[in-house]
């Protein structure tokens, strides 16, 4: 059983090792990137966990795209702020932003628990399982951009905000697909 929830919360994690690299540019400080999103996945998945008859009226597989439309709006707002003049330095730190991709990449994870939690699976370990793996992905992510290829791409302010917006359509086209 432990296999299934490791590979459960690994699946619903890859999203957050993207994430965690776009990220890791636009913010000096990374402790609040991982805290943050594992945090908000932690108390998205606890949510679920413990409310199965309640949200699962309101939540289904269509939630993600959610998901994929707050990390469209995030890219996007990024990309045309990447080309503003009046903008505030690229390293400032955007709680707000890091909380709403948060919210995005917790969306798979929170269904998946919801998932688990109306299977009868829904131990309190399993939360903080799905929001370990999303911290260990986001940590992973942003160790990938400070290698020397990653900051050659970071010079090109444009990129990160565009890994956001194509995660956040591949979520919207995989409901299609």
């Amino acid at each position: 059983m432990i296999y299934f929830l490791v590979l459960t919360a690994l699946t619903v994690s890859i999203d957050s090792f993207v994430c965690g690299f776009s990220l890791s540019f636009i913010s000096r400080k990374k402790l609040p990137i991982i805290l943050t999103i594992a945090l908000t996945v932690f108390l998205m998945c606890l949510i679920t966990n413990y409310a199965p008859v309640f949200f699962s009226q309101y939540l289904t597989e269509n939630t993600t795209i959610i998901g994929g439309i707050i990390l469209v709006l995030i890219g996007t707002y990024n990309f045309v702020k990447s080309f503003s003049k009046t903008t505030k330095p690229k390293t400032t730190n955007s709680r707000g932003q890091i909380l709403l991709t948060g919210i995005a990449v917790g969306m798979d994870g929170a269904l998946a628990n919801l998932s688990l939690s109306l299977m009868k699976i829904n131990e309190f370990y399993v939360p903080i399982l799905i929001a370990f793996m999303h911290a260990i992905m986001i940590w992973l992510g942003i160790l990938l951009s400070q290698t020397k290829l990653a900051k050659k791409f970071a010079k090109i302010e444009f990129f990160p905000p565009l890994i956001l917006i194509f995660l956040g359509m591949e979520k919207l086209l995989g409901l299609f697909i």
